[in-house]
C-alpha cells in the first residue's frame, strides 16, 4: 500500500517538474504580455516550492516505512499494523 502511495507521489512530482520546465520555456517565448509573464512566473515559483516540499515529505515517509521492520523488532511489537 505504501509503495503505491510513494510511487504515485513521486510520479506526480516528476510530472509537475516537467510542467514547470514547459512553463519556463513558454515564459522565454515572446507570446505573453508583461502581466501574464509575471503571473506565470509567480505561479511557477509557488508550484516549485510545493513540489520540493512534497518530494521531501514522500522521501521521508519512504525512509520511515523502511525502518518499520527494525523498529518493530527493537520494541518487541509482534502484530501487524493496519
Amino acid at each position: 500500500m505504501f509503495d503505491i502511495i510513494l510511487r504515485s507521489a513521486l510520479d506526480i512530482v516528476g510530472r509537475t517538474e516537467r510542467l514547470i520546465e514547459a512553463m519556463r520555456r513558454l515564459l522565454q517565448s515572446d507570446d505573453l504580455d508583461e502581466v501574464e509573464v509575471y503571473d506565470l512566473d509567480y505561479e511557477i515559483e509557488r508550484l516549485g516550492d510545493v513540489v520540493f516540499n512534497v518530494d521531501e515529505a514522500v522521501r521521508s515517509l519512504a525512509r520511515t516505512v523502511e525502518c518499520w521492520p527494525q523498529a518493530t523488532l527493537a520494541h518487541g511489537i509482534r502484530r501487524t499494523l493496519h
